[in-house]
């Protein structure tokens, strides 16, 4: 494997629909073991840029790295065996299952049995007490047994990150992790954050600027499919570009 120290690298990475330019010639650095946010004004290209590096969409041009692999022509699914797993805005648990259901699902992964779905459901009780302690890392001790679709909108959003870590990612990919939640899921998924990025790489897209501004050890912030501006919260947040596209400051 090439030796670099970036998880996730663009080079000059471009997305247009039909004429329309998404994403413009991005080249992203997201050095390994940092919480990386991604930021910009509506229609800046987040989302876009978070679905191609996921392969969710295919790049117009440029090159996709992952631990210096080059998995430009890789689909999700390979992406995620290699370790890099996503969260999406739309909460995607299994809404029928219950919460202890929903994370043995994904902790099947470490058994390499995913698909041998003809297998009787006690074969996964050696799963259990992990999905435990899983759910109690969110702080859905307690609720094992209730259905994910009786679950509140932000308590569902802590499902989802339970579901995503159980999948022991490398790479954490977070698509507005607090979108439409309260004030105190957000101090208690920032915290899980804050947690669970320890050893790992986190790239997450996020409108919370509280919350970038605790969390990020890097910024870029895009505008109209371009960077804008790299760095830490305060050289990004002093930079003038950024408060007039970003915040609507006017300067002479």
């Amino acid at each position: 494997m090439p030796k670099t120290d970036y998880a996730i690298e663009t080079r000059d990475l471009t997305k247009s629909f039909k004429g329309f330019t998404a994403v413009d010639g991005v080249s992203l650095h997201v050095e390994r073991g940092t919480i990386h946010a991604l930021i910009g004004p509506n229609g800046a290209g987040k989302s876009t840029m978070f679905n191609l590096i996921t392969k969710f969409l295919e790049p117009t041009s440029g090159s996709i790295h992952l631990d210096g692999v080059d998995i430009t022509g890789e689909k999700p699914a390979q992406i995620a065996r290699r370790g890099a797993i996503r969260s999406f805005q739309i909460s995607s648990v299994f809404p029928h299952l219950t919460l202890l259901e929903n994370i043995r699902v994904a902790l099947q992964r470490r058994m390499h049995n995913s698909y041998h779905f003809w297998k009787p459901e006690s074969d996964l009780d050696v799963l259990n007490d992990d999905a435990r302690a899983i759910l109690a890392d969110v702080g859905l001790e307690g609720s094992e047994k209730s259905l994910a679709s009786e679950l509140p909108y932000g308590r569902k959003r802590l499902l989802e990150l339970a579901t995503t870590l159980a999948m022991d990612p490398k790479v954490l990919m977070l698509d507005e992790p607090m979108a439409g939640m309260g004030t105190g899921d957000v101090a208690r998924v920032a915290e899980i954050i804050r947690r669970v990025a320890k050893g790992r790489t986190v790239l997450m897209v996020e409108h919370n600027l509280n919350v970038v501004a605790d969390l990020s050890d890097r910024i870029t912030v895009l505008q109209l499919g371009a960077v804008l501006a790299e760095g830490t919260y305060d050289e990004v947040s002093n930079n003038r570009e950024v408060r007039s596209a970003y915040m609507g400051e006017v300067y002479g």
